[in-house]
């Protein structure tokens, strides 16, 4: 586990937050409001970044950090005392079956190849206890003419991150977005909230056997 003294300077992690910390604070809370409602702990964010979602967690409750880089979760650890971040890969949970109430993931699948969303997706089901729930954040395809636009601004700041991820992401939305990769995943969307900028969704669902596709967004 990083150690919590160090990493609090580390530039790559600054430049997120500072970029995008504003325009994902409603987003944050959101998920954060969700968890806290539902009381849906302990509570897992995989592919945490920055730990930047863990900081709107309610203080005292049980929750994990996991991403793949180190070097972040040393960040995390230092900007989040008392919140542990484990260096780890979210297709391959080092949790126990059936251990966590909630699991969230933002933004960290669209990015990724196709076989590694679905063990990802997976894992997060094998770690959910009955009753719990994945809730999800990332892009849908465009349903309206706000969300078009949206959609556009969204496309600019992905072509910058660069080849793989921004050639991902634009299978991601080919193959349906968000809605039709967890229906795929076997996941049943529980509550959704559509956010024309940047096209993005945030979906709460549950584990269990594919089922219909959902309506499709109303806003």
């Amino acid at each position: 586990m990083p150690r919590r003294s160090e990493g609090s300077w580390y530039l790559p992690g600054r430049f997120y937050d500072l970029a995008f910390g504003l325009m994902f604070r409603g987003l944050r809370r959101r998920v954060a409001r969700t968890v806290e409602r539902e009381k849906l702990y302990p509570w897992l964010d995989i592919c945490c970044g920055t730990g930047d979602q863990l900081r709107y967690a309610a203080p005292g409750r049980p929750v994990f950090g996991l991403d793949k880089s180190f070097s972040f979760m040393r960040y995390a650890a230092a900007r989040a005392p008392g919140i542990p971040f484990v260096c780890g890969d979210a297709a391959r949970l080092p949790f126990k079956d059936s251990s966590m109430k909630a699991v969230s993931v933002s933004f960290g699948l669209h990015d990724k190849g196709a076989e590694l969303r679905e063990a990802i997706l997976s894992e997060a089901a094998r770690t959910l206890a009955p009753g719990g729930r994945l809730v999800a954040v990332d892009f849908e395809r465009a349903w309206d003419r706000g969300s078009k636009v949206g959609a556009s601004f969204s496309r600019a700041v992905e072509s910058l991150a660069g080849r793989e991820h921004y050639r991902n992401g634009r299978d991601f939305l080919r193959r349906g977005g968000l809605r039709t990769f967890l229906r795929d995943g076997g996941f049943f969307e529980v509550e959704r909230r559509n956010v024309p900028f940047g096209a993005v969704s945030v979906v709460v669902a549950r584990a269990g056997p594919n089922g219909p596709c959902a309506p499709p967004p109303s806003e």
